[in-house]
């Protein structure tokens, strides 16, 4: 901690050296009591990037003259400072320095944060004068995350080109461009119950991106019907594929987020039928009433012998 608090107060000294305070007198005093604004822009490659998290911190309280002052919670790392004349690369490593320490002491909040919105654009409110370290947080977007480095904004800045002061500052983040990166599963499920002994020993499943091959296992892998991919970059299109199977119907694949799903369907009669042989009766046919009839019938013919037979006698 020492080191790097030793590192940016020389930094900040040094860069402060290098200042020309005849700049300032050549713009004028600053109007303290000017209204103001302080707006980010986070663009990538003219892609607005929204939802990017903007925090500033207030390091140093201006005067009239343009002299800086650094707050007490940041005596540490310099005694007064300049940003009239500055150096773009000594400056940007000082913010880094200084970003870090404020990571690493939980103590020191952001004075104010602001949120990118659909235009890449965050606007921050209620901003005093001053020098402000703005520290971005990183956004996900389209399947790429996006970060920016920290960077010193001074609140108004000066207008070399009219020797002003401007009091409408726009400072333009610099975003940074990774593709996100997830895992991605495939699980296989047969649905073969009746003939679970004639499945296959194995498949080949493929993993597809944008059209192309990008890898092919064997499944079952260490035992176990499904497969992980690790790390593979979000942005572009994934799916699986597998051959049909002799006895089974087309893979059926669904995804779930990261997951996919690849079912096997049994395409085999589920009750084989032997020829010649009578097929079993409907389930839910009644058959108690034949046994009824037949003794129904039975009865009539016994009675009609009966009376067959009383008739001869009569004769």
């Amino acid at each position: 901690m020492k080191k790097y608090k030793s590192l940016a107060a020389i930094l900040l000294c040094l860069a402060a050296v290098m200042f020309l305070p005849v700049t300032a007198l050549a713009a004028g005093s600053i109007d303290l009591n000017h209204s103001r604004s302080l707006k980010v822009t986070a663009v990538y490659d003219q892609e607005p990037i929204s939802g990017m998290q903007f925090d500033a911190y207030l390091i140093s309280t201006v005067d009239e003259s343009g002299e800086l002052t650094v707050l007490e919670r940041y005596q540490d790392y310099a005694d007064d400072l300049d940003i009239r004349s500055k150096n773009d690369e000594s400056w940007q490593t000082m913010a880094q320095v200084l970003a870090r320490e404020i990571l690493l002491d939980t103590d020191l909040k952001q004075d104010c944060s602001a949120v990118t919105d659909a235009d890449g654009v965050a606007v921050f409110a209620d901003l005093s004068m001053g020098l402000y370290l703005i520290c971005g947080s990183t956004a996900e977007q389209d399947g790429y995350v996006y970060a920016t480095s920290p960077f010193f904004v001074m609140l108004p800045e000066q207008d070399p080109g009219s020797d002003t002061w401007n009091y409408d500052v726009i400072a333009r983040a610099k975003p940074e461009q990774e593709p996100v990166r997830a895992d991605y599963e495939v699980i296989k499920v047969w649905k073969d119950d009746c003939h679970k002994d004639q499945r296959p020993k194995s498949i080949t499943i493929s993993l597809i991106c944008d059209g192309e091959v990008y890898d092919t296992i064997t499944l079952p892998h260490d035992g176990a019907w499904n497969y992980a991919w690790e790390d593979l970059e979000t942005n572009h299109q994934w799916t699986v594929t597998e051959q049909k199977e002799d006895g089974y119907q087309n893979p059926d694949v669904r995804q779930d987020g990261n997951t996919f799903i690849v079912t096997n369907t049994c395409s085999k009669p589920t009750t084989p039928v032997q020829p010649g042989k009578p097929s079993l009766p409907q389930t839910g046919q009644l058959w108690w009433p034949i046994p009824v009839l037949i003794a129904a019938g039975l009865l009539l013919i016994v009675i009609g012998l009966i009376r067959r037979r009383g008739a001869s006698d009569e004769k």
